[in-house]
């Protein structure tokens, strides 16, 4: 069984300064890594990149609760 280490390839889809990681398969083909790139890099602004991006939305709407009866 292969690690998952080498099954994907990391892309940093912003800079040096300001790394923002992806990573993707290395079984895809090469049009079908760069579609997805394609996509992320249109998105790159709703991905939470960093715990601190998460702190600014309230938590009622990405939290899930399970109301469980007393007793």
């Amino acid at each position: 069984m292969k690690s998952d280490d080498e099954e994907v390839e990391t892309y940093n889809i912003c800079t040096a300064e300001n790394p923002k990681n992806v990573k993707l398969s290395k079984f895809l083909s090469l049009e079908e890594k760069q579609k997805y790139l394609v996509l992320i890099n249109k998105y790159v602004d709703i991905f939470a990149w960093s715990y601190a991006d998460l702190k600014s939305y309230d938590p009622h709407v990405i939290q899930h609760t399970i109301p469980i009866k007393e007793n």
